[in-house]
């Protein structure tokens, strides 16, 4: 991948150069748009994120490829799917901190929450993976819509 190139070699990249590349690769790939978080997190995460801090350092990266837009934030979460797959305790950690770094909304992990395998669930994960992903993240899950109901109480 070019653009675990181009971050290897580029380690003070700003987000938007990165972006820019991610951009690029799909383009010239002919993949569709959607695809460029899934270059991304492939080409910057590794299954121990944790240990090395790549929320934080990536997040704002992360934030100019997704643009805040739920279908894209689908897409997010897809890829998470997909790198944490044969580590599902890792899922619940990985989305909580892309929440933590305001880079996944709540309504887009309770909409993922809430649908089981859809079109965004990606082919390499199969439904054991998938369901103990989806088990693993049940006390994220159950912490925003705990966290919701009290911002409506407080209203």
């Amino acid at each position: 991948c070019l653009c675990l190139k181009f971050l290897s070699e580029n380690p003070d990249a700003s987000p938007s150069t990165i972006a820019e590349k991610v951009v690029n690769e799909q383009m010239a790939s002919g993949l569709k748009s959607q695809d460029k978080i899934h270059i991304f997190i492939s080409a910057s995460f590794t299954p121990d994120f944790f240990k090395h801090k790549q929320v934080p350092t990536h997040a704002p990266t992360i934030a100019k490829i997704t643009q805040g837009k739920n279908v894209m934030e689908r897409h997010l979460i897809s890829a998470c799917e997909g790198l944490c797959a044969d580590k599902p305790k890792n899922f619940a950690v990985l989305i909580k901190q892309l929440f933590d770094e305001e880079v996944l909304e709540e309504d887009t992990i309770l909409e993922w929450a809430g649908e089981g395998r859809t079109d965004y669930t990606p082919e390499s994960v199969d439904e054991d993976q998938r369901c103990s992903m989806r088990a693993e993240a049940e006390p994220v899950v159950v912490w925003l819509q705990e966290d919701d109901s009290s911002d409506e109480d407080s209203d």
